[in-house]
């Protein structure tokens, strides 16, 4: 077929970085295989490998449009599933650093669903991709490598694979990045910040008097508060509701208890909606310790045609909300790098060194954000990096202007949002308004 680079292409795990992954390999390789070690659901329950499945997700508009493209139609398809739409700006209530955010009309909408239902969207999407087919209940064991290049897999049960290219999409514990290590084929670090995040979750039936409504909210105030809330409408008239702690601060698991919590926040938007509302499912909690991202991009040693793709890479505090988005954006990467080496017939071979720095890029964006947020907080361990100090001064200078400058208000929804980068505060429009803002504020020398 016309831009083929390949035989076959795998893809090891099925969750939302596997499923991109597959869409952007599809019009490159005669076969696309995605592996998967669960029992994948038949409707939107939540998927057993995925121990954060029934907790609160939301996709950003930079990974739902980069889904769209790399399969026209997916917006549709998630509002086909019940999705919520929700304009940003102010259909999400946000009270932050700086208090609540002032409401805005940011430019566009988000779709708001359960993890579930995303990933079961995209599932259906993918796998209606003639040349793609997805096993589940096939763990891996291991990568093959020959004289430096990833050629397949080896499964659990000792089968070997052969591949042209192979996608890492297993997550956060990246067990087979660990085997390949162990084999001697990579050798790479890892950095891990302590963050001490727990959160419970519950989803919940709306009372009649919230039936239609078009309403979130997230809570995540300063120290010396360690709460922090979430609340999102969802498919069936739903809400799934995420309350969280820092350090000993603990969610409780009854429900009673679980209500109560949420009635400590500074507004009684969540508590008052959940007070009455039937629960769906069991309250299920997620403790996140760590903040773990794995330095691929600068490994000693790495196979070509091995590519790793979201949590595989890096896995941050949840609470902001970027995993998805992250993977789906590498996948947007990764159609691209493809697309122009099937446009120059210039192969596969050195792939993983050209995808591996940008798509760590990626991951770095989200990454900054959420540690440079968790690092206010006395419950983060761990000795502050050099530079954070300026960071939280920036920060702060854009949370401020955001009060009363409405293209900074909505540049911040864009950055949120994976839209727009930080850079743009340097050589973008708003930044000689933001340089003149930051004068005076940056910490002195000493």
């Amino acid at each position: 077929m016309a831009g083929q680079l390949g035989q076959t292409a795998i893809v090891i795990g099925a969750g939302m970085g596997g499923l991109a992954a597959a869409a952007a390999l599809s019009p490159h390789f005669a076969a696309v295989q995605v592996l998967d070690k669960d029992t994948l659901p038949d409707g939107f329950d939540p998927r057993s490998g995925a121990g954060q499945s029934s907790h609160i997700h939301q996709l950003l508009k930079g990974g739902a449009e980069t889904l769209e493209r790399l399969l026209p139609g997916m917006h549709a398809a998630f509002y086909d599933a019940g999705a919520v739409e929700l304009r940003a700006g102010q259909d999400i209530a946000l009270r932050d650093f700086g208090g609540l955010m002032k409401e805005i009309d940011a430019g566009f909408t988000v779709a708001s669903l359960s993890r579930p239902a995303y990933e079961r969207v995209l599932r259906e999407r993918v796998q209606a991709l003639t040349n793609v087919t997805i096993d589940d209940q096939t763990p891996v064991k291991r990568f093959t490598v020959s004289n430096g290049i990833c050629n397949g897999v080896e499964l659990e049960d000792g089968t070997m694979v052969a591949a042209d290219l192979v996608v890492d999409a297993s997550g956060m514990n990246a067990p087979l990045a660990e085997q390949l290590a162990a084999d001697g084929h990579t050798e790479y670090s890892t950095e891990a910040i302590r963050i001490n995040v727990t959160y419970v979750t519950g989803r919940f039936a709306m009372p009649e008097a919230y039936r239609g409504e078009r309403k979130g909210f997230f809570f995540l105030p300063a120290p010396p508060s360690h709460y922090f809330g979430l609340l999102l409408p969802v498919e069936n008239d739903e809400w799934v509701v995420s309350l969280g702690g820092r350090g000993a601060n603990v969610p409780p698991r009854d429900l009673e208890g679980f209500i109560d919590y949420a009635s400590r926040y500074e507004t009684d938007d969540i508590y008052k909606r959940i007070r009455d509302a039937k629960p769906v499912a069991d309250l299920k909690m997620y403790r996140k310790p760590y903040s773990t991202r794995r330095r691929y991009d600068q490994a000693k040693r790495w196979p070509d045609r091995l590519l790793p793709i979201g949590d595989t890479i890096s896995t941050i505090n949840p609470t902001y909300g970027q995993g998805m988005s992250v993977a789906a954006l590498q996948a947007g990467l990764l159609a691209d790098k493809l697309a122009s080496r099937a446009a120059a017939g210039v192969g596969l071979d050195g792939l993983a060194a050209e995808y591996l720095p940008p798509a760590f890029a990626i991951s770095h964006g989200a990454w900054s954000i959420s540690t440079n947020s968790d690092y206010v907080y006395p419950e983060t361990e761990g000795e502050r990096p050099v530079n954070f100090a300026v960071s939280r001064t920036v920060a702060t200078v854009l949370r401020k202007l955001c009060d009363t400058d409405e293209d900074f208000l909505i540049f911040r929804y864009r950055l949120a949002h994976m839209l727009d980068s930080d850079t743009s505060l340097r050589d973008g429009p708003l930044a000689i308004r933001f340089f003149t803002a930051l004068q005076g504020s940056m910490p002195q020398a000493t």
